[in-house]
C-alpha cells in the first residue's frame, strides 16, 4: 500500500511538472507583447488567431494514436495567445495619466505613500491632489521627487513641493531597465526634485478609505524601519529591510556587499522568508494551544495553526511592501496551508505552477523584471534539483546521519542550483555575477535560518506588547556578523569580466532560459538537453560581435579596455544605462587618447571625434538621439547605428507616435 503512495505521488508530481509548460507559455506570450518596440496591430492578432485555428484543423487530421503530442502543443500555442491578449488587454484598461511634457516650477499637493533612498538624497512618492499649470485630465496619480533628507516626513502626510516634473524616462540601450514601462503600470506619470524641502499642507485626511488603509499600513512600515534602525547592532540596516522590505537605512555599503558576496537574495523578501515565518507562526501556534488539553481535545489544532499561520504571512506581505518575489513565495505558501486547511495535499510542481498564474494575471507585465524572472528560475530549478532528493536513509540512528548530513547535503545543493539558475539573468539584465556567493551562502545561510530567522519571529510577535526590544538588538547583532562575514566573500567582478565575452544578446539569453526550463520541467534526457541548449547559447556568445565603444545618445561614451569598462566624462546628461551603472570614469572633457592610445576622442560643442591611429575618424552628432556601437574590424573601426524608435502606450508619445 505504501509503495502504490508513493507510486502515485511521484505519477501526480510528474504529471504537474509537466504542466509547468501552461504557465511557461502563458508567460511567454506575455513577453512576446511587452519586448516589442512597437505596438502590435490588428494583423498580428489575425496571425495569432488563424495559426491556432490552422493547427487545431491539422491536429484533428493526425491518428488518434499519436494526436497527444500535436493537442499539447495546441494548448500551449493557445495559452501563449492568450497571454499575448491578455497583456494587450490589461494594458489599453490600465488607467494611466502621465504628465504630457517637463516642467521646470510647479507646486505638487498630495499625500507622502513612501519614501526611500539614502542618507544623501530620499525619494519621496506622492498621491497627487493638484499640479498648478496641470488641468485634471493630465493629472498623474502619482509622483515621485527627491530631495534632502527630513525626519518630519511621514508616509501619510499631506505635503506641498516646489518642484520639477518631467515624463519618466525611457531606456537608452536595448535590454536596459525599462522604468517608462514600469512607471506606466505603477501608475507613477512624473519624477522630478523639489527645490528646498517640502512642506506640510492643510489636508490631513485621504482621498479614500482604500489610500488611507495603504498609508497606514506604509506609515507603520516606515515607523517599524525606523525604529530597528536605531538599534545598536551593526545590522540595524539589513534588519529593518528583513523585517519591512524598507531598504532606506540599509547603507550603499553594506547593499553592495551583499550584492558582490552573493547574498542579494536576502534582500528580496521571498520563499526563504515567507516559509520560515510560515513554519515559526504554525508549530508555535500549534504547541502552544496543544498545552492546554481542553482545547486540544475539542478542535483540530492544525488547522487553527494554519489559519494563525495564514494571517501571519498576509500580514508579512503587506508590512514588506509586496514585491514580485514576496508575491510569488505568499501564493505559494498560501496555497499549501489553504490546501492543508481542506485535507487536500499540494505538490510543489503544483504551487510553483499555481503562484506564476497568478503573479500573471495580477501583473502580466512583470514577466520581463529580473525579480519576477529570478524568482520563480531558482524556484523552480531548486524543485526540479531536490526531485530525487535523497534524505540519506541509512540503517544508522545518530544525529550526524539523522540531521546532520541532510542539512549539510541540502545546504550545498540548495547553494549551486541556485546559483546557476540565476546567474543567465544577473548576467543579462546587470553585466555581473558573484562568482563566490556558492561558499557565502554556504557559510552564511545557517546563521540566517538557524539563528536569525527564529529570533526575528519571536521579536515581531512580542512587540505589540513591547518586548521585542531585546530580540531585536540581538537580530541586528546577528546580522552585523553576517555582513562581516560577507566582506570576506566580496571580491571586484571586473576582475572576473575576463571571463565573460561580452554583453549577453537576446539570442543567448532566450537559449540559457531554454536551457533552464528543460531543467525543471524535462523528467527524461533533461541533462542532455539542457546541455545541448547551454552549448548552443555560449558559443552563440562567443561568435557575437563585441563592441569595442558604445554611446548611448544621451551624452554617455563607454569604452571596453581590456576587460573592464569605463566612462568617458564628456559632459553627459541624466543617468547612465544600468548596465554601466558601477564602471570607474576617467575625464575626457579637453580629449583623451583611448585603447592604449590607438583612439583619439575629442569633442566640440556639437559632436564627438572618434580618431585612429591611422588616421580614420568618425564623428558623432550630440544631437543624434540613436544608440551607436563602434567595432574594431581589424582594419580600422566601423560605427553601427542602433534606432530604437519606441511607439508602445507606455510612451511618452503615444499615440502621436503613429
Amino acid at each position: 500500500m505504501k509503495k502504490l503512495l508513493l507510486l502515485k505521488s511521484e505519477t501526480s508530481q510528474g504529471y504537474f511538472q509537466r504542466m509547468l509548460w501552461v504557465p511557461v507559455a502563458f508567460a511567454a506570450g506575455c513577453a512576446a507583447y511587452f519586448a516589442g518596440d512597437q505596438e502590435p496591430g490588428w494583423f498580428a492578432y489575425a496571425c495569432a488567431l488563424t495559426a491556432l485555428v490552422a493547427g487545431g484543423l491539422m491536429a484533428m487530421r493526425v491518428a488518434s494514436s499519436l494526436r497527444a503530442l500535436p493537442e499539447f502543443a495546441l494548448i500551449l500555442m493557445a495559452f501563449a495567445i492568450f497571454g499575448f491578449c491578455y497583456s494587450a488587454f490589461r494594458t489599453y484598461t490600465m488607467p494611466y495619466r502621465g504628465i504630457p511634457a517637463p516642467f521646470e516650477r510647479v507646486m505638487v499637493e498630495g499625500w507622502v505613500t513612501e519614501i526611500s533612498g539614502h542618507s544623501e538624497r530620499i525619494r519621496i512618492s506622492i498621491n497627487v491632489h493638484a499640479i498648478s499649470d496641470i488641468l485634471p485630465e493630465n493629472m498623474p496619480e502619482t509622483v515621485r521627487l527627491s530631495q534632502r533628507p527630513d525626519e518630519a516626513l511621514m508616509p501619510g502626510r499631506f505635503v506641498r513641493c516646489f518642484a520639477s516634473l518631467q515624463p519618466p524616462p525611457s531606456p537608452m540601450l536595448a535590454g536596459d531597465y525599462d522604468f517608462e514601462r514600469n512607471a506606466f503600470f505603477d501608475g507613477l506619470g512624473g519624477v522630478g526634485y523639489v527645490f528646498g524641502r517640502c512642506e506640510p499642507g492643510r489636508l490631513s485626511q485621504a482621498d479614500s478609505s482604500v489610500n488611507g488603509f495603504a498609508l497606514w499600513v506604509n506609515a507603520e512600515r516606515r515607523q517599524l524601519a525606523a525604529h530597528i534602525a536605531s538599534m545598536s547592532g551593526d545590522g540595524a540596516g539589513l534588519a529593518a529591510a528583513l523585517l519591512t522590505g524598507n531598504r532606506s537605512y540599509l547603507s550603499e555599503e553594506d547593499e553592495e556587499t551583499l550584492r558582490a558576496s552573493g547574498l542579494a537574495h536576502l534582500l528580496a523578501i521571498s520563499g526563504l522568508h515567507m516559509g520560515l515565518a510560515a513554519g515559526v507562526f504554525y508549530f508555535g501556534i500549534f504547541r502552544m494551544l496543544a498545552l492546554f488539553p481542553a482545547i486540544a481535545l475539542r478542535i483540530p489544532l492544525q488547522k487553527v495553526a494554519g489559519i494563525g499561520s495564514l494571517v501571519a504571512i498576509t500580514a508579512y506581505l503587506l508590512f514588506s511592501g509586496a514585491s514580485v518575489a514576496t508575491q510569488r513565495a505568499y501564493i505559494m505558501v498560501m496555497s499549501v496551508l489553504v490546501y492543508s486547511l481542506f485535507d487536500r495535499p499540494l505538490l510543489s510542481f503544483q504551487a510553483l505552477a499555481i503562484a506564476m498564474m497568478s503573479v500573471l494575471l495580477l501583473a502580466p507585465w512583470s514577466v520581463l523584471t529580473p525579480g519576477f524572472q529570478m524568482s520563480f528560475a531558482a524556484t523552480g530549478a531548486l524543485l526540479a534539483g531536490y526531485r530525487n532528493f535523497d534524505k540519506h536513509k541509512t540503517a544508522r540512528q545518530g544525529v550526524l546521519h539523522k540531521s546532520v548530513l541532510p542539512f549539510l547535503d541540502g545546504l550545498v545543493r540548495t547553494s549551486w542550483i541556485a546559483g546557476l539558475a540565476t546567474m543567465p539573468f544577473a548576467l543579462y539584465h546587470f553585466g555581473r555575477a558573484a562568482p563566490l556567493g556558492f561558499f557565502a551562502n554556504i557559510l552564511i545561510m545557517p546563521i540566517i535560518t538557524l539563528v536569525c530567522v527564529p529570533i526575528a519571529a519571536i521579536s515581531v510577535v512580542l512587540l505589540p506588547f513591547g518586548l521585542g526590544d531585546m530580540g531585536l538588538e540581538a537580530l541586528t547583532h546577528a546580522l552585523g556578523w553576517v555582513l562581516d562575514l560577507a566582506v570576506h566573500f566580496t571580491q571586484d567582478w571586473n576582475g572576473w569580466r575576463r571571463f565573460v565575452p561580452g554583453q549577453m544578446p537576446v539570442e543567448v539569453f532566450l537559449a540559457m532560459v531554454g536551457a533552464l526550463a528543460c531543467w525543471t520541467i524535462v523528467r527524461s534526457n533533461r541533462i542532455a538537453v539542457m546541455i545541448a541548449f547551454s552549448g548552443i547559447a555560449v558559443v552563440m556568445w562567443l561568435m557575437s560581435p563585441k563592441p569595442t565603444m558604445i554611446y548611448d545618445g544621451a551624452g554617455h561614451i563607454f569604452v571596453r579596455e581590456q576587460s573592464d569598462w569605463i566612462e568617458l566624462d564628456i559632459g553627459g546628461r541624466g543617468l547612465r544605462p544600468l548596465r554601466f551603472a558601477d564602471v570607474s570614469e576617467h575625464v575626457c572633457t579637453q580629449g583623451c587618447d583611448v585603447l592604449d592610445g590607438s583612439v583619439r576622442v575629442d569633442q566640440t560643442e556639437n559632436a564627438i571625434q572618434l580618431t585612429s591611429a591611422d588616421g580614420n575618424s568618425i564623428q558623432i552628432e550630440k544631437s543624434d538621439p540613436r544608440v551607436a556601437h563602434i567595432f574594431d574590424t581589424g582594419e580600422g573601426y566601423e560605427i553601427r547605428w542602433s534606432d530604437r524608435y519606441r511607439c508602445r502606450p507606455w510612451s511618452n508619445q503615444y499615440p502621436d507616435c503613429h
